[in-house]
């Protein structure tokens, strides 16, 4: 009976998840191809202090803040039409989204193939916790993907 009592009580409360597509890179190049701001590309190490991220009291939902910049650097190479070949290294602001309690959770140190928003003066790394944007430790395939419609080749979204 307990069980019962158990199993009602958690059909009784509203189920929460937070609903994504899967990132995709190529997905977020048409996005920044489109946009009325000017993007960059880079993959490298990103380095900022973790302690500084977004925690969420699950007591208070509410109370998460829906963007916590930081600033950070970012040292690696940029994507050009010939690759990624130029030398990237600049401060950057980390922007940090949260959609209500689920936070992105980037890690210091890390690789990352990162879009980088050109905003008032600041280039603005961006990561969701959908994964879009800010691609940790990127696949040679997606690297290449990236490049590939930077440079007019095919530029297909992935079928997931």
């Amino acid at each position: 009976m307990r069980w019962l009592a158990c199993i009602l009580s958690l059909l009784a409360t509203p189920a929460l998840s937070l609903s994504c597509l899967p990132p995709d890179p190529v997905r977020d190049f048409h996005a920044a191809d489109t946009a009325d701001t000017r993007w960059g590309i880079a993959v490298g190490r990103l380095d900022f202090d973790e302690n500084r991220l977004p925690k969420v009291d699950w007591n208070r939902q509410d109370a998460v803040p829906p963007q916590t910049d930081l600033r950070a650097t970012m040292v690696g190479h940029a994507l050009d039409p010939s690759g990624y070949n130029t030398v990237f290294q600049a401060n950057v602001t980390l922007r940090v989204l949260c959609f209500g309690p689920w936070c992105a959770a980037p890690k210091s140190g890390a690789r990352y193939l990162a879009f980088i928003k050109h905003e008032n003066g600041k280039r603005v790394v961006q990561a969701d916790p959908c994964g879009n944007w800010l691609y940790i430790n990127p696949r040679r395939e997606d690297l290449d993907r990236v490049h590939k419609c930077l440079v007019g080749g095919p530029c297909a979204e992935r079928d997931f």
